[in-house]
């Protein structure tokens, strides 16, 4: 874990930073999702847990968010997943 992002080394190899921003904002929880794209969020994480089928991240505001890893697989924005040169 970095200052501002997570790092992420995929079983294939592959390697994504993932800032904790985006993170963040891509909670799908209800609250979340009912509080729309413009609510203020907190984006520091206090805990980062490594689960057996996603991560669990604890933010210092309390909120907990967990990323199955297909899903967080599926946000990676690196030029090899999106297409990009």
């Amino acid at each position: 874990m970095g200052r501002y992002a997570l790092g992420v080394d995929w079983e294939d190899g592959h390697g994504s930073i993932f800032p904790f921003e985006h993170l963040r904002r891509a909670c799908r929880c209800e609250a979340c999702t009912s509080a729309g794209p413009a609510a203020a969020v907190e984006t520091r994480p206090r805990e980062i847990a490594r689960l057996p089928d996603a991560v669990k991240i604890t933010w210092v505001d309390g909120h907990e968010t967990l990323h199955p890893h297909p899903a967080l697989r599926a946000l990676c924005g690196c030029a090899s997943c999106t297409g990009g040169h």
